[in-house]
């Protein structure tokens, strides 16, 4: 993808390979480290994982519940009607939100990936405790996987439906790249995958507080084509403030 983004010290990147390269020596320690140092000093909490904002919680989970009826149907209909049980994965599952509030409301299994450890012991203790739940009987978490997604290995066909959120941002494109790879070979047939992400108007744009990078609409495409991917449906998050970058949701599976 050619394109230009911008650094809010006012560097500005020619091309995303030009990004890249400054991290590529040693991107461990410069771009995925910083990322998880910054997450272990937020709050465990819904206004900690949603940067002070916990009160969108309700309309980010009302617009998810919507996009995933309307790309999901098929196999939420085909499991109801032969009792068969759902397996999802919540990726960037910070504290557990997604999968308490949607994922597992939806599917019989949600495993939880997590680099932040703290936030990962959180929704650990929220979603085995004995306190009622108030999506199904039956349903739950199935297991913590404390790793980055440039770590994570899905295992094969175990998976229904990959659920990222909030967390391709942090991802060099490469990596981002082999994990749409990897993903593939997690998913069951007729799996999909949905991602939510921060959208810019064009280009990127480098947050190094939180050592992230926010791409344009035409770049996650462009990502998604080169991973062999077709897109499957897409909609804009409602309701959130305006001064926020705008969140869009995506829903693809592999090509065949």
């Amino acid at each position: 993808m050619d394109c230009t983004g911008f650094h809010p010290e006012g560097k500005v990147f020619e091309n995303p390979k030009e990004l890249w390269k400054t991290v590529e020596d040693d991107k461990e320690k410069t771009w995925y480290a910083p990322a998880v140092e910054y997450w272990d000093k937020q709050p465990a909490s819904y206004d900690g994982v949603l940067a002070g904002l916990g009160h969108l919680n309700g309309d980010d989970i009302a617009d998810s519940r919507k996009f995933i009826r309307k790309v999901f149907d098929q196999q939420l209909q085909a499991a109801e009607s032969t009792g068969r049980r759902l397996v999802a994965a919540d990726c960037g599952a910070g504290v557990g939100r997604v999968t308490e509030q949607l994922l597992l409301h939806h599917c019989a299994e949600v495993d939880l990936v997590e680099p932040s450890k703290h936030l990962l012991e959180t929704a650990q203790r929220n979603l085995t405790s004995a306190a009622p739940k108030a999506y199904p009987a039956g349903h739950r978490a199935a297991a913590f996987l404390h790793t980055g997604l440039q770590g994570w290995n899905p295992e094969p066909q175990r998976y229904d439906l990959i659920w990222i959120q909030w967390a391709l941002l942090y991802l060099t494109d490469d990596d981002l790249l082999a994990l749409l790879e990897r993903c593939k070979g997690g998913l069951k047939p007729g799996g999909l995958m949905i991602f939510k992400e921060n959208v810019c108007e064009n280009g990127f744009v480098v947050d190094p507080e939180d050592s992230s990078v926010t791409r344009s609409d035409a770049y996650l495409l462009d990502l998604l084509k080169r991973a062999g991917y077709t897109l499957r449906g897409s909609a804009l998050q409602r309701n959130f403030p305006k001064g926020l970058f705008k969140v869009r949701m995506y829903a693809a599976q592999p090509k065949e």
